[in-house]
């Protein structure tokens, strides 16, 4: 039996396997001193006030009588104390030991500045590292991988059910749902009759029956690494949620050396309006164990590896009628890796008097972009900062990498 090209058509378009772009064209090989860059995006908005609680700020009680996590010390759903000033959310506590390692930074009062509100938009202007969408239609990631692109097929990783904005555009990128689902999407015993006739389908030269072939052989290439067979080590435990599965598969991948660069995961449901205290302990939680058994199962490999979490804005900083927080600005990023300038949270700290907040809100006082543009400069090899993040001018790096 030979199929035609509507049966190819269809062949293709059941295959688990959304290619960002047609692997034809390699611009150079990886930089040898980069990092393996993981990015976390926790969309919904992440409230930075709950999650690294500033209890030295007397203002955080007067504006969140009834939800604010109390001082280190003072009950047991206390808040753990960092620095003197902020402490992490109870729930966070399996980040602690990986802060006093000095394996994890956070960088608190980042964001971005947008009068936008809309989760939509700001998590767009993030991703695409700028505000003036008709400027750029390409991601930050992917603007970096276009002058380091991974000699690797798969060097650039989007996990999940689409690939992220950050990742896409001309570089590279495969999208991943599941490892297991990485093959071709057909019943029965005849995929590999329906390989065959796919390979054979299209001329050398047609860019379709190209395209073909190199997914057909980032299938085989996946299938010959194996990497489900890599389970966690050094006693590694992921949640059994769909972040830490993730996670635990993004970790094979690493170790499976394939040639990874750079990978982008999400986990949402941080939008809190209403009974904040009932949500986000569930997901810090969730987060935290994740990312202390991605540390752990991948051992002396962290080395070289850095994980960075970002969220499209923080929340208002005085909690509303239903004991929640409504859309916000100014929030945080955590930091983890062997690179990372670990044990201190980072601010230019505005304070939370009615009269150093920006219509009620947290003022960024960090732009997201300047802790990626040290990122790059520092662990990832270096790149043009004015083509990665166009018409921003990062300001002083707020010294939480070490250099490569």
């Amino acid at each position: 039996m030979r199929l035609d090209r509507r049966d190819f058509l269809k062949v293709t378009a059941a295959a688990t396997l959304p290619l960002a772009a047609p692997r034809l064209v390699f611009a150079n090989a990886t930089p040898t001193n980069s990092d393996v860059l993981v990015v976390v995006f926790q969309r919904g908005g992440l409230d930075g006030l709950q999650a690294v609680v500033p209890h030295a700020d007397a203002d955080y009680y007067r504006l969140r009588p009834t939800i604010g996590i109390p001082r280190p010390g003072t009950a047991t759903n206390a808040a753990i104390d960092l620095d003197g000033f902020f402490g992490l959310h109870p729930s966070a506590a399996p980040l602690k030991p990986l802060y006093d390692a000095g394996r994890l930074a956070i960088v608190h009062g980042a964001g971005l500045e947008t009068s936008s509100r809309s989760h939509f938009e700001c998590q767009d202007f993030y991703e695409r590292g700028s505000t003036n969408a008709s400027q750029v239609s390409d991601g930050w990631v992917n603007r970096y991988l276009q002058s380091n692109t991974p000699d690797a097929t798969f060097g650039a990783v989007a996990i999940g059910r689409a690939i992220q904005p950050s990742m896409r555009g001309p570089s590279p990128v495969l999208g991943i749902s599941t490892i297991a689902n990485f093959r071709l999407g057909t019943a029965g015993g005849r995929a590999a009759e329906i390989e065959q006739q796919i390979a054979g389908l299209y001329g050398a030269s047609d860019v379709m029956g190209i395209n073909a072939r190199k997914a057909l052989g980032a299938i085989d290439e996946l299938a010959a690494a194996n990497p489900s067979a890599r389970t966690p080590e050094y006693g590694a435990t992921y949640p059994n949620t769909n972040f830490g599965n993730q996670m635990r598969e993004l970790a094979q991948l690493i170790k499976a050396d394939l040639g990874l660069r750079a990978a982008a995961v999400d986990i949402g449901g941080w939008d809190h309006h209403e009974n904040i205290a009932n949500f986000i302990g569930p997901l810090l939680d969730e987060m935290s164990r994740t990312l202390v058994a991605f540390d752990t199962d991948l051992g002396p490999r962290m080395a070289n590896v850095t994980v960075v979490t970002m969220t499209e804005f923080g929340r208002r900083v005085q909690q509303n009628g239903s004991n929640g927080t409504d859309h916000g600005a100014g929030t945080l990023m955590f930091l983890l890796g062997g690179g990372v300038l670990g044990r201190q949270v980072v601010r230019a700290w505005p304070g939370l008097r009615n009269q150093d907040l920006v219509n009620g809100d947290l003022k960024v006082t960090i732009d997201y972009r300047t802790v990626l543009a040290e990122l790059i400069e520092q662990r990832m090899g270096g790149a043009d900062l004015a083509h990665v993040f166009p018409g921003f001018a990062p300001g002083p790096r707020p010294g939480v990498f070490a250099r490569r």
